[in-house]
């Protein structure tokens, strides 16, 4: 069974962390990898989908990158892109 990708953007991790409690750091994290639609994501909110396309409920989804990014790709691609 193939399986799909993921496209998380920031996940807060203890490595992330320390990166996103520096104003100068989280501006340039911010900038870089914009989230727009409720922020940085906690392990826990995106644990769920993995969880899924590896489940056996995974049946019928192949080759699709599944993005998990608060709207960091709508953000960088614009307008443009609908």
């Amino acid at each position: 069974m193939p399986l799909s990708g993921g496209a998380p953007g920031t996940i807060v991790t203890p490595i992330t962390e320390s990166m996103l409690g520096v104003t100068e750091m989280r501006k340039v994290v911010d900038a870089s990898v914009p989230m727009p639609l409720h922020g940085h994501a906690r392990p826990e909110q995106v644990a769920p989908l993995p969880a899924w396309l590896t489940s056996q409920e995974y049946t019928h989804v192949t080759g699709q990158v599944v993005f998990i990014d608060g709207g960091t790709d709508a953000a960088l691609r614009g307008d443009g892109a609908w």
